[in-house]
């Protein structure tokens, strides 16, 4: 690779030749790369590890691709397959990682994140702190690529990269061959070039053997939902309000739980058509968890409601005198992570106000007339 300062401002243009550089370690190279994760790849990286204690060793950075599918990246200064590492050990060593973190679950990656924000915030790791956004690696993860991943979802494929200064075509061919074997391998090159005024260094990367990435692309990747959640805190309000919504199954009950809101009507015939139920989880957009009953287009309804406003607000929950269709009533929990979500006490309080919110409904709606 070869780069130049091309002067288009000059007649004729000028190109001057940046000259090539070396990392003076490979602490060097990890450090650099470590305080810019962006030039690893040609995607969006999120490093959530750095030389963690595995069983085959200690693997120079961990990072999760935008579908949680963890990345073992195995650095070499210079040539990938020379030196302290050989053709055979720059292609095994990150197998041996990759085959240690296969069994990982979710909870097992965020106690290696756990022990990565310990080191940067103590000063071990010389990077900015913005590299771990949040508590939990789900809140990261989110923060990150700005999409919720359930945690029955990390880990899925185990991927791997080598970076050099140079790739070697030895360690290309054998990268090849193991993909056709159906290993998740790339490799890349990553150099260093100082400027030619001599006042700084430019960092260039090309990603010598790579592959699509629908091979570690889930089979449905869609917008950002909490649908594990969502059916999670139906479930457990459900069996409280079956009899009043008159729905057999919970599945039956609820528009969709791959929703950021999902909904539903109860079919008591005294109940009103025009209320619907709901709940919005949005903890990293809106900063909050709520449960809502809205009324579509019905201004008798909303009458009622306000009448009976007593009654909610003795639960704590919030009526509105001024909307008459969207949040009617609601009750708001205000969170800025996904970790409160994770303690059954958290989940059972909002479907149990949730199911509150029904009930309440349905004595005012559904009482037999005196």
């Amino acid at each position: 690779m070869r780069l130049f300062d091309a002067d288009r401002r000059t007649t004729p243009i000028e190109a001057e030749p940046f000259e090539r550089s070396r990392f003076e370690s490979e602490f060097e190279l990890e450090r650099v790369l470590h305080a810019a994760p962006e030039a690893l790849l040609n995607e969006q990286v999120f490093v959530f590890s750095r030389q963690p204690s595995l069983d085959p060793g200690l693997p120079d950075l961990l990072g999760l691709d935008r579908y949680g599918n963890t990345i073992v990246f195995e650095l070499k200064r210079g040539l990938s397959g020379t030196g302290s590492a050989s053709e055979e050990t720059i292609i095994s060593q990150p197998q041996n990682y990759a085959r240690a973190l296969a069994p990982f679950t979710y909870d097992d990656l965020d106690e290696l994140y756990q022990s990565y924000r310990q080191q940067i915030h103590s000063g071990e790791w010389d990077v900015d702190d913005a590299l771990v956004p949040a508590d939990s690696l789900d809140d990261a993860f989110e923060s990150v690529f700005d999409r919720v991943q359930n945690p029955e979802d990390y880990n899925q494929h185990q991927r791997m990269v080598i970076v050099a200064e140079t790739i070697t075509p030895q360690t290309a061919e054998n990268a090849r061959y193991l993909q056709d074997q159906g290993l998740y391998l790339q490799a890349q090159e990553v150099q260093l070039f100082e400027t030619p005024d001599g006042t700084g260094e430019t960092l260039a990367t090309t990603v010598v053997v790579d592959y699509d990435d629908r091979q570690v692309r889930p089979s449905r990747v869609g917008n950002p939902t909490y649908e594990a959640l969502n059916r999670e805190i139906l479930e457990r309000a459900y069996p409280r309000i079956q009899s009043l919504v008159g729905k057999s199954t919970v599945e039956q009950l609820v528009n969709s739980f791959d929703s950021r809101e999902p909904r539903f009507h109860s079919n008591h015939p005294q109940h009103p058509e025009s209320i619907e139920f709901s709940l919005r989880v949005k903890p990293r957009t809106d900063g909050e968890v709520r449960v809502t009953l809205d009324v579509d287009d019905d201004e008798p309804t909303v009458d009622t409601i306000r009448e009976h406003a007593p009654r909610f607000e003795e639960h704590d929950f919030e009526v509105s005198h001024t909307r008459s269709r969207h949040r009617v009533v609601m009750y708001t929990w205000e969170m800025d992570s996904f970790e409160p979500l994770n303690r059954d006490a958290v989940l059972d309080e909002i479907a149990e106000t949730l199911a509150q919110l029904v009930e309440l409904s349905h004595q005012i709606f559904d009482a037999p007339p005196h």
